[in-house]
């Protein structure tokens, strides 16, 4: 399978969707799209892994959350299933989000509305679709051992493999914020670098949401605590993360996944 094929199914998954949707919304790209490393191995090997995101415009920001139910009901009604206990939509929350999976191939979908005005709930819905990971079978090719590298070859190599655990950790961040269902805080920024602990090199990512209170907050911790507890979370990364205390409050989660021993 190659790199089209899997993005080509994601994009099937997408108008599958939106032909389920009134009134039609037209979805725009959002943030990452297309291949990077599969997330679950580390930047260590071969395999690859799709994401693909739309922010579903031209509605009016009252239609978001029926959007939201709408997508919902639409895969219900395919077979696909829950991604876990918790993956099903909190309709008294203005941001609700849905969290589905593919069966029998395991893509895993995200819906959910992005509040604009919190007085009234309105908002914008933004779908995700994210591929099992796969080996390419385009261009495959066997690379040389490190033993007949050249000095640059095996500095241009591990400059890769660095890239390669930066997409993991990102695409691993993204998954989290789809099952927190809270605004990223943009104006707080990112941080995104290589940190070394105890002979081991890692990439730490960290970032924040949006102020929330008490209830919210404790919503939001208790759907990521969901997502590491189902056999498909937590593993592609380990966490570190301060609880709410005072409302309101921001919640600002790092992330980081090992790159290279020492």
């Amino acid at each position: 399978m190659d790199d089209q094929q899997v993005i080509a199914r994601a994009e099937e998954i997408v108008r599958q969707t939106l032909g389920a949707m009134s009134p039609k919304p037209t979805p725009k790209r959002d943030g990452r799209y297309g291949a990077g490393a599969c997330l679950a191995d580390h930047g260590k090997s071969d395999r690859q892994q799709v994401h693909i995101s739309y922010r579903l415009e031209g509605v009016p920001g009252s239609a978001g959350r029926q959007l939201v139910r709408q997508a919902r009901d639409a895969w219900v009604g395919l077979g696909h299933k829950f991604q876990s206990a918790t993956s099903d939509g909190d309709w008294a929350d203005p941001g609700t989000g849905v969290h589905m999976r593919t069966v029998p191939d395991d893509y895993w979908m995200s819906i959910q509305n992005s509040v604009t005005d919190p007085a009234t709930g309105d908002g914008t819905a933004i779908l995700t679709v994210t591929s099992p990971c796969y080996v390419p079978t385009a261009g495959a090719s066997t690379s040389p051992t490190a033993q007949s590298q050249s000095p640059s070859q095996s500095q241009s190599q591990s400059q890769s493999a660095d890239e390669a655990s930066q997409q993991a950790v990102l695409a691993h961040s993204s998954r989290i914020y789809d099952a927190l269902r809270v605004r990223h805080d943009a104006a707080g920024g990112e941080d995104l670098r290589t940190v070394e602990n105890e002979g081991a090199t890692y990439v730490h990512h960290a970032w924040g949401t949006e102020p929330l209170d008490e209830d919210r907050a404790a919503r939001a911790m208790g759907r990521a605590q969901a997502y590491f507890e189902a056999p498909a979370g937590g593993s592609a990364a380990s966490r570190a993360a301060s609880s709410p205390s005072t409302p309101p409050t921001k919640w600002r989660p790092s992330w980081h996944g090992r790159t290279t021993e020492a």
